[in-house]
Parts: structure tokens; sequence; C-alpha cells
């Protein structure tokens, strides 16, 4: 009971409704013998064939024009639809179209585009415009621009963004997101993109900020030990300067170091020192 496509103007109508357009919008004639519809070139042959009636020439009647009343006969009626209503050939299936639906007929019948450019319909529109006119559709405003001038127009008109690293002209607020697909992050004070490895040794170098590893704050660096250690209670270690807190410190020493914990009181040193300390202090 859905609509179905008209199989001679392609306009969507409902399925009890098709025969009654049929008949008024195309011409179409009841069978007089099994109300059963035809255009009139079929109608005789069907009459002929299964009813034995050759007398009647029904291609020689006429009907009302869905656009004007005017009668027409059906010998006619394209000739009429062409050049009273500037109907216009569908050059696929060859269905006449009003000028103002054949756009429509072409996208939903044929999944074709027409061309702002030379005005003819393709299935990839896209690939056409840029292959045949050397042009590109802004997906933003839909004006044609030359293909070495999309990216300075959408970067002017629709404030785009130029990714330094593949000059790809990118939405301001996707840029973050695209500077991901090179492995890059933005500065948060200068807001440049730089290699996730090298944002750290940057804020170092050019502002003069770490990053605190355990808030992932900004710190001035010459504030920074003093943040690990009021902050987050943290230790230096005493070999090679890494912070870290009272527990991972012992657990560090041990691993990186090679400390090994006192029995007695369980103090971390190496080797040497634990041998002095058990001897002068237990």
């Amino acid at each position: 009971m859905d609509s179905v496509n008209c199989f001679e103007c392609g306009e969507p109508v409902p399925y009890l409704s098709l025969d009654e357009h049929m008949v008024n919008s195309h011409g179409y004639i009841r069978c007089p013998h099994c109300d059963l519809i035809f255009n009139l070139y079929r109608l005789d042959e069907h009459i002929c064939r299964y009813h034995k009636d050759s007398e009647k020439n029904y291609t020689d009647q006429t009907f009302k024009c869905a656009e004007c009343s005017e009668a027409v006969s059906f010998l006619e009626f394209g000739k009429h639809l062409l050049s009273k209503h500037n109907y216009i050939e569908c050059g696929v299936c060859r269905i006449l179209c009003s000028g103002n639906k054949l756009e429509k007929h072409m996208a939903e019948s044929h999944g074709m585009g027409k061309c702002p450019v030379c005005m003819g319909y393709f299935e990839n529109l896209e690939e056409h415009i840029t292959r045949d006119h050397g042009k590109k559709l802004c997906y933003e405003c839909g004006l044609l621009i030359n293909l070495d001038g999309i990216s300075s127009h959408l970067e002017e008109a629709h404030s785009y963004a130029i990714c330094d690293v593949c000059r790809q002209p990118v939405k301001p607020h996707g840029l973050n997101d695209h500077m991901r697909i090179h492995n890059m992050a933005p500065c948060p004070v200068c807001s440049g993109f730089f290699l996730n490895q090298g944002l750290e040794a940057h804020l170092l170098d050019a502002h003069s900020k770490r990053v605190c590893p355990r808030c992932r704050d900004f710190i001035e660096s010459n504030k920074f030990i003093e943040h690990i250690k009021s902050k987050h209670f943290y230790i230096e270690c005493e070999v090679c300067g890494i912070f870290e807190s009272p527990v991972m410190m012992d657990m560090h020493l041990k691993e990186a170091h090679g400390f090994q914990p006192c029995p007695r009181c369980g103090v971390m040193m190496d080797e040497k020192r634990l041998r002095s300390h058990i001897k002068n202090s237990h």
C-alpha cells in the first residue's frame, strides 16, 4: 500500500491511486471489456488479442492534458507537452519531465546530479567538475572555485585553518582532532602544534615551564621542585633526580638502582651503605 514511482513521470503515487494517476495524467484508458488500463498503443493490441475486437482504433481518442485541460490525442500528447509546457525528455529513460522536475527525476531515478557549469547530468558530479572543468564545489557555500584557490577560499571566506603538515583546509573546531592524525598536540601556552614526544621539551625551552606528572599542571621551571614537594609530597631520587611519591620511590630505588631495604628498619640503601648502616645503627 506504500507509494510507488510512476513509470511514466517518476513521481511517487499512492499505490491505490496509481490507476487514476495514469488515466488523468498520462492518457491511459481502461479496457471496456476487462477494466485494466493501458496506454493507447497497447490498448488496441490488448483488445485485438484478448477480446477479438479490432474495429475501434483507440489511438485516435482524445483526453484532457493534466497541465492545461486541453483535449489532446494520444499520438500528439508528447509533442503537446514538449511544445506547450516546456517538458524535457530524460536522456536516460526517455520519460518526459517538466523542467523543474527533471533534476529531481535524474537524482532519484538515475543517481545523477546536474553540473552547474555545462548543465549536463553525471553520476559522479564532483569528479566531473574537477576533471572536466578544473573546479571544485565549495561544500560550505556551494560556489565553484578553481582547484588552486579552494584552500585560500575556505581560509578567507569560512575561517578554515590550513594544516602546516599536509596543507589540507580544516574547520577551526576540528583542528585539534585533525592534528592527532600527525601525532601532534597543541601547546597550551602559544597554541602551536608539536609532536607529542617533543611537547614537554618545547614548553621548557620556549616557555620555561614543565608538566607536573601528577596533576598535569604547567609549572614555572624554577618553581617545579617546590610544587612537587609541597603539593604532592614527592621526593627526589638521590641518584637520578627523578621525583616520585615515597611509596613509589622505594620501588624506583630497588628496580632502577639496585637498592635493598634494611631488614630491621626498611630504609632503602645501596649494598655498601646498607652493611655500614646495619653495623652502626642496629
